[in-house]
């Protein structure tokens, strides 16, 4: 039986294509994945296998979920059908006076006999979520999304175009960058509290790089004077995900939190939540009073100073990088592994912010940071996961957090790291006095 697509024709280089709307459930029945222009099968398996978990755990979820889904268009090859367009010429309306031009817009009536196979250049974890997603949901079936159409030739000439054709599109697609996409995210809640953070709190806004060059940068560099940043856009986010775990004794952020926004309610907690732990650690923090009040940049703080608080100077008269690890993302990373540890055992982070600010050095130079995450010949810093798991095991003894490592198992692995092979771990510190709100006036 034939098959009537209402089309626009259209042609770029030397593709010539037709865009129309298919139903869902009509796009999930006909159209197939990019299997057959695979000259190896287990290619295609291997790309089965890659689509599988993003669809399954975010894909079909928004589908089901988000009342205002949309996905782009699909981009397809048409195996058979005998495809034929039809023009339609569009003589009644006043606004086209030239009838020449009344047959030149490209609409028309795509004409298949029914024998014809769809199936996806572009677009295959949105078609597998589609697929999936009306198997749960069968009202989706009416709803309708964009399909772009190309004539597929089965020939060897025509396998390789179109095999081509699918290289260049999936190779040069971009996704949007990770820091772009807390810079606008609407459901992620972590990127919403985020901006909220940099937007009102008067003490971080200024101190979060967020400008449109460094969206996606994690780490600062300790060398530029007078930097007024004291982290990243990105490396915030980070942050805040971590300290948002411990939230009301423990959130569950997995893909699907990020991906369905919460309700105004919960929102407002996050952000106040993270709102008065940061509060707290600047103000708590050694040396940050004199950013806070404006006689210091963070940029100051990165750097290695004498006793008296005066910057120390190499045989050229340069500034040294050190100073204080916290004016940096990993360590920022480091004490928000720390509190979410405490969090989700139903301790007072405040508590904790206190006793870590108080009885830990926040000089990079100095033990616990040197040699494990701080180069102190290169002033660069080092390591990562590993190192960064350390730190935070180490502070958590500190605090006899329950269900921290061995002190022998942490100072076995503290002088391998470190290469100190005579390093004591940190000693343990008493923090259970009672809470005590920052001052107010910087």
């Amino acid at each position: 039986m034939p098959d009537y697509v209402p089309a626009l024709k259209a042609r770029m280089g030397d593709w010539t294509y037709y865009v129309t709307v298919m139903k869902l459930g009509k796009i999930a029945n006909e159209c197939s994945l990019a299997a057959d222009i695979h000259a190896n099968k287990d290619l295609d398996n291997l790309i089965q296998r890659a689509l599988e978990d993003r669809v399954r755990k975010e894909m079909v979820p928004y589908l089901l979920n988000a009342p205002q889904r949309f996905y782009g268009a699909l981009v397809v090859a048409v195996y058979g059908g005998d495809p034929e367009f039809s023009p339609v010429t569009v003589d009644e309306h006043k606004l086209i006076d030239d009838k020449e031009d009344r047959s030149s817009y490209g609409f028309g009536l795509l004409r298949f006999d029914g024998s014809q196979t769809y199936y996806a250049l572009d677009g295959q974890h949105r078609l597998k979520s589609i697929q999936e997603a009306v198997k749960e949901e069968p009202d989706l079936r009416s709803e309708e999304i964009t399909v772009i159409i190309l004539k597929h030739e089965e020939t060897k000439e025509g396998l390789q175009r179109t095999r081509r054709l699918f290289s260049n599109l999936n190779r040069r697609a971009k996704p949007t960058k990770s820091g772009m996409n807390i810079a606008i995210d609407e459901d992620d809640s972590i990127a919403i509290v985020t901006r909220q953070l940099v937007k009102e709190n008067k003490i971080l806004k200024g101190l979060v790089l967020s400008n449109i060059e460094s969206v996606n940068t994690k780490q600062l560099k300790p060398t530029k004077k007078n930097d007024p940043y004291i982290t990243t856009l990105a490396a915030f986010y980070e942050t805040n995900e971590l300290l948002l775990a411990a939230y009301d004794q423990g959130l569950d952020i997995d893909e699907q939190f990020k991906q369905f926004r919460k309700s105004d309610k919960e929102l407002e907690g996050y952000y106040s939540y993270l709102d008065k732990i940061w509060t707290r650690m600047l103000k708590k923090c050694p040396g940050f009073d004199a950013v806070l009040k404006g006689k210091k940049t963070p940029g100051d703080l990165r750097l290695r100073v004498d006793g008296e608080g005066q910057p120390i100077l190499d045989d050229a008269g340069k500034t040294i990088p050190g100073g204080n690890v916290f004016a940096r993302p990993m360590g920022q990373f480091v004490i928000a592994d720390v509190l979410q540890s405490v969090g989700v055992r139903g301790k007072s982070i405040e508590d904790a912010i206190d006793a870590i600010m108080n009885n830990i050095t926040m000089d990079i130079d100095e033990a616990p940071w040197v040699d494990v995450i701080w180069n102190s010949d290169t002033q660069t810093i080092k390591g990562g996961k590993k190192e960064r798991s350390l730190l935070t095991s180490l502070i958590g003894f500190s605090l006899n957090l329950k269900g921290s490592p061995k002190i022998r198992e942490l100072t076995k692995k503290y002088r391998a790291i470190s290469g100190n092979k005579k390093a004591a771990t940190l000693p343990l510190i008493d923090w259970s006095g009672s809470s005590q709100e920052p001052d107010k006036e910087i």
